[in-house]
């Protein structure tokens, strides 16, 4: 097979991370640059619920600041210069709704909704993400967040798997979902098929095309990576 007309498809995982800071706007952009037609990041909410794009609870690893994101109000942001980069998710969708051809995968993130509690999380990603709705697709690993996320007007959502079991894959049918996340290192070993669903498989962190293309014949038409560009090569 030739890799540069490969079957899969593939998301940026928090954009171009390998080689951009992970869940920034230059990170987005670049992975657009150079092909990426759907890309995934994470939120978390601030003290005052303001969503913004951030992986961890605590700025440490990214920004190299000690601070948890529950413990600043969004308009402290702008105050911190190792924070220059942390984008509040209403200017994420501004920047979306500029490149109206790609996809966002938008992550709400556990750590958020026990602090903050499921309902404040959904209703302020939901109204974040109103500039481009159509655009966006809510995912999550908690399945009660995915069902409210649908409730609230979203209109296409997933589900990140936790494991690859008859608990897993139930789940998963009764959510009615779009796409349906898992690690690779969850999935049975083998060539054995994936479960069918309504649902697209994603399956991260995949940096090889060859294993994207053996994911492909057991029934996952996307794969997620951090390698935006090696993959799309």
């Amino acid at each position: 097979m030739n890799f540069s007309e490969s079957r899969f498809k593939v998301v940026a995982h928090r954009g171009y991370a390998s080689k951009y800071p992970e869940n920034t706007l230059i990170a987005l952009q670049e992975a657009v640059n150079v092909g990426a037609k759907m890309v995934e990041f994470d939120v978390q909410l601030t003290k005052d619920g303001v969503p913004v794009m951030l992986h961890d609870e605590n700025f440490k690893r990214t920004t190299g600041l000690n601070l948890s994101v529950f413990e600043i109000n969004s308009k402290e942001l702008d105050s911190k210069v190792e924070l220059k980069n942390v984008s509040r998710l209403d200017d994420v969708m501004v920047w979306a709704k500029n490149n109206p051809e790609i996809i966002t995968f938008v992550e709400l993130k556990q750590e958020s909704i026990t602090f903050h509690g499921l309902e404040k999380c959904v209703a302020a990603l939901r109204a974040s993400c109103d500039t481009a709705l159509s655009q966006c697709v809510f995912i999550s690993f908690n399945p009660d967040s995915v069902k409210m996320a649908q409730d609230l007007g979203f209109e296409k959502t997933g589900w990140v798997l936790l494991s690859y079991d008859e608990v897993g894959e139930s789940i998963s049918r009764k959510l009615k979902i779009e796409y349906l996340f898992a690690d690779e290192e969850i999935l049975p070993q083998g060539e054995e098929n994936l479960w069918k669903g309504d649902w697209e498989w994603v399956i991260y962190e995949v940096v090889s095309k060859e294993v994207a293309n053996k994911l492909y014949d057991r029934g996952a038409t996307i794969v997620e990576s951090k390698e935006i560009e090696k993959m799309l090569s």
